[in-house]
């Protein structure tokens, strides 16, 4: 262990001020940006070269470790009503985290252009925020939900029999091998394509899945210009051993990067 990461476990075991808390994350990110400027000027092209070789996810089950089997009474606590697990939308300083929910779901609907009637699938569905709008806004339309969690489908599995929903299914797989096995109007992905490894198989699969006028929905975080993996074998590198093992940062042109399975129409 190196002094960063015997610095970085002292800090998680000792109750230090916001202000020293920030200071270290500022720290960090100075490091990963400092590392990130000496990259050399081919660094995409080698990122999708080695995207190539990868499965289509690593580290599924550390993922589930690190979060997504962790049990839902704990996120009843830490999330909004909608146990929304991706970003949130504040139209105003005053908007409330349930509220903020909404705001995002109902923003990820417009830009995906959803309409009564179509047949939905969503990829990485979390705790089944987007799902269960879909569902109740839209009783036209079949929704399917995937996650690579057991207790997030018995969670929206409630959530859908206790609002009295009938046109939601709940899938649990692992991306690596799941099989839509029929075609869909939309397939909706907010912030999975992040633990992605490989994203020109799974894009090839998703196509497939799709109806000749279908459409791809993605919700990503993205860097400005540069993507990188999170280094689980960097001791200091916290979000990849307690969070992220396995995940990527994408570049915010990535998903330009496959123009023979999908063109980019629009950006936000």
């Amino acid at each position: 262990m190196n002094m960063l990461a015997f610095a970085i476990n002292a800090v998680e075991r000792a109750p230090l001020s916001d202000s020293m808390t920030l200071a270290g994350i500022d720290y960090l990110c100075r490091r990963t940006r400092r590392r990130l400027a000496t990259t050399p000027t081919d660094v995409e092209r080698v990122f999708m070269e080695d995207m190539q070789r990868l499965p289509v996810a690593v580290h599924a089950d550390a993922a589930n470790d690190q979060h997504y089997e962790v049990p839902a009474e704990f996120f009843k606590l830490v999330l909004g009503q909608r146990r929304k697990y991706s970003c949130c939308l504040y139209p105003e300083a005053t908007t409330s985290l349930d509220e903020a929910e909404i705001a995002a779901l109902a923003e990820t609907v417009e830009n995906a252009g959803i309409e009564n009637g179509m047949d939905i699938l969503e990829l990485g569905c979390g705790w089944g925020s987007l799902s269960l709008y879909l569902a109740q806004r839209f009783p036209g339309s079949s929704i399917t939900s995937v996650s690579n969690s057991i207790s997030q489908r018995v969670h929206i599995e409630a959530a859908a029999e206790a609002m009295g929903l009938r046109n939601l299914t709940v899938v649990t797989a692992d991306m690596n091998h799941f099989s839509a096995g029929r075609r869909y109007d939309r397939v909706l992905s907010v912030e999975m394509f992040e633990h992605m490894s490989n994203w020109e198989a799974l894009l090839g699969r998703i196509r497939g899945w799709l109806e000749p006028d279908g459409r791809l929905f993605i919700h990503i975080f993205t860097h400005k210009d540069r993507s990188y993996r999170f280094d689980h074998e960097d001791p200091a590198d916290w979000i990849a051993h307690h969070f992220f093992t396995g995940g990527i940062m994408p570049a915010r042109d990535l998903p330009h990067r496959f123009p023979d399975l999908f063109h980019v129409e629009q950006e936000w």
